[in-house]
Formats: C-alpha cells, structure tokens, sequence
C-alpha cells in the first residue's frame, strides 16, 4: 500500500514542470554594475526540455526579481543559489513561482556577509543572509544538499532526487548552467551585452 501510495506521489511529481534557473557568464570588468550577464529558464516536463527562456540582467544589480518573474517557468523553479550575475539577488518573498534554492555544499556565511558589507548598503544584504542562515541541509540518494523553499520538504527532496540523475545537481540546473554559460559567451563575443 505505502509502495502505491509513493508511486503515484512520484508520478505526480514527474508531471510538474519543472525549470532550472541559472546566470551566465561575465567578465570582471562588469562587477558594480558595469555589465549586464543572461538569466535563464529551463523548463523539463519529465526528462525533456519543453521550453528556455532568458532576459538579461545588470551584474551586481538588484533586477534578479523582475527578471525572473517575467521569465517562462514551469509549476516549480530550481535556482542556483539565491544570487545571479555576480551579488544581483532574487527575493523569495516576492516570487510568482514555488522555488527551491539550491546549494551543492554550505555557503561560508562569513565570507558572504564580508563581501556584502564592503560593497552594498541595501536590502540585499539581509535578504541573503536570511536566507543562508536559514538552509535546510537535505540528505538525498546522492549527497547532503542545501535548500530553502516555499514547499513541502518532503516534496522539494523528491523533486531533487528525481532530477538528480548523474550527481547532487538536479538535471534541470545542469542544463541551465550550461545553456546560460554558453549563450552568454556567446553574445559576449558578438558585444551584445
């Protein structure tokens, strides 16, 4: 019965869309706003990649937000961290979408809150640490994993664990490093951004 039970949970899960959200590349002379890098969305239906979207965003910003929510995402957003294009941020409390921030290992919260004094005097600051101090260490099939989400954890581990299909990184957030790593060199090249 419970084995039942736990299969139709998992294939309710594989029906959600699912999107993994990461940022591109950019060169340090854009750090403190003198540069703009890509954001983007990925969104999986099971294991196929039904839709990506991306917008840009100033590095070392405060637009992460904006941008996201007006990216195309599926029912549940996998983000790579809560910071994108150098300290440009996303507020968990502002977002359209469920989310589940995610961290391979433990960010050093000292070292975070070092950087965040000598170079920003805004919201972002207690945004972040907020955040980082409130990780909920998750141990899945492949490795202990930092989250902090808007669902239920017993959900949010299952939706990581059925996208973590080679190590810890779920498929979707590999994906969107990829594409955003690449799209973003790319139009470097071209100087569109």
């Amino acid at each position: 019965m419970r084995k039942q039970l736990l299969r139709q949970f998992l294939k309710k899960i594989v029906k959600l869309l699912v999107s993994g959200i990461d940022d591109g590349y950019f060169p340090l002379k854009y750090k403190g706003r003198n540069g703009r890098t890509v954001m983007l969305s990925v969104v999986f239906k099971d294991y196929d990649i039904i839709d990506i979207d991306f917008d840009f965003i100033i590095v070392d910003g405060d637009d992460g937000t904006s941008v996201l929510n007006s990216l195309q995402t599926g029912d549940v957003c996998i983000l790579d961290g809560l910071t994108f294009g150098g300290f440009n941020f996303v507020n968990p409390s502002e977002l359209k979408s469920k989310y589940i921030i995610f961290y391979s290992s433990k960010p050093n919260i000292f070292k975070i809150t070092r950087a965040l004094d000598r170079h920003f005097n805004d919201e972002r600051r207690d945004i972040i640490i907020n955040v980082i101090s409130n990780l909920t260490r998750v141990s899945t099939l492949r490795g202990d994993v930092y989250i902090y989400t808007n669902l239920d954890l017993k959900m949010a581990k299952n939706i990581i664990e059925e996208y973590q299909v080679f190590d810890r990184i779920p498929l979707p957030l590999k994906i969107a490093h990829e594409i955003s790593s690449s799209l973003s060199t790319f139009l470097l090249s071209k100087k569109i951004i």
